[in-house]
């Protein structure tokens, strides 16, 4: 039980790290290239901009998204219940 208690935590830290870096590399990416993103209209707002409020939105539930499928595959390999 200990073992399985063990091995549960240590692949859900995982998943949280690496779902961080993503959000890390992608917000960081985003504020890096914005200026390059700015020179382009996009309906009439500079891409950089529309992607900061719209798609950082997007994508930042996206990533919630998948931690929860991933998570709750993981419960149920583990048997964990709430």
């Amino acid at each position: 039980m200990e073992q399985n208690t063990k091995e549960y935590w240590q692949k859900h830290i995982k998943l949280i790290l690496i779902l961080i870096s993503i959000c890390f590399f992608t917000t960081f990416g985003l504020l890096l290239s914005s200026n390059i993103l700015n020179e382009i209209d996009f309906f009439g707002v500079k891409l950089g901009y529309f992607i900061a409020n719209q798609g950082l939105i997007l994508f930042f539930i996206l990533i919630i998204y998948i931690y929860i499928k991933q998570i709750s595959k993981l419960d149920k390999k583990y048997s964990i219940s709430e």
